[in-house]
């Protein structure tokens, strides 16, 4: 599932500047290190995909990551980048789709406003790659009120306002309910994305799983 940025871990906005930050894709040993240092502290364990899982699926091109890297330079004038950020994806093979897992902004740089710019960059490349951008946010209609129903409602105002669709699109997945946002043209058929998330999750999870663990409504 798309798990993105618990504990006020969440995307804000930004002034990002394509000169002082890149992404780029993550080879295997750059995945194990932020898994290791980053993911297994910046969410909780119940919500953290087996490193295995996410490797198997990476060999089978299912799974890819990519990091966003600060541009700096020490007091020898050598330059060098810093990680800012990570986002992990899913790569749907029977459909033009790549499903946002995983998106954060490490500890220290959550007081930098890069949510925003990093978001876009992840935009422009699934366009750019011709592919539908999708993710989940838990739904604060199941939520009862308190800190966690406000965050789970600060995350839908920070995609929005960053222009992600918010889809008639709700989905039960392992006792927890989830919205659907997509980038891109609006969808007008709710059957439609329906349909694309169910063959998202068919051929990442596999049949049995999603027969006995997911309900589209």
């Amino acid at each position: 599932m798309n798990y993105n940025n618990i504990n006020n871990n969440t995307p804000d906005n930004d002034t990002y500047n394509t000169q002082k930050y890149n992404i780029r894709l993550l080879d295997i040993e750059e995945i194990k290190k932020i898994y290791n240092e980053h993911i297994v502290t910046d969410f909780p364990a119940s919500e953290v995909k087996p490193l295995k899982q996410m490797l198997e699926k990476r060999e089978n091109d299912q799974y890819f990551v990519y990091g966003m890297y600060e541009n700096r330079e020490d007091s020898c004038g050598r330059k060098y980048d810093e990680l800012a950020g990570y986002a992990y994806f899913i790569k749907c093979r029977n459909q033009d789709v790549y499903l946002l897992d995983y998106l954060a902004i490490v500890k220290d740089k959550r007081s930098k406003h890069l949510g925003s710019g990093f978001l876009q960059q992840l935009k422009k490349l699934a366009k750019d790659d011709g592919k539908l951008l999708i993710l989940e946010v838990e739904n604060p209609d199941y939520a009862d009120e308190g800190p966690a129903r406000d965050y789970m409602l600060k995350r839908i105002g920070f995609y929005r306002k960053n222009g992600m669709n918010l889809s008639d699109t709700s989905c039960y997945f392992l006792e927890n309910e989830y919205r659907i946002f997509y980038a891109g043209d609006e969808i007008e058929d709710k059957s439609q994305l329906d349909k694309i998330m169910d063959t998202v999750y068919r051929d990442f999870f596999g049949d049995a799983f999603v027969d006995a663990n997911v309900v589209f409504h």
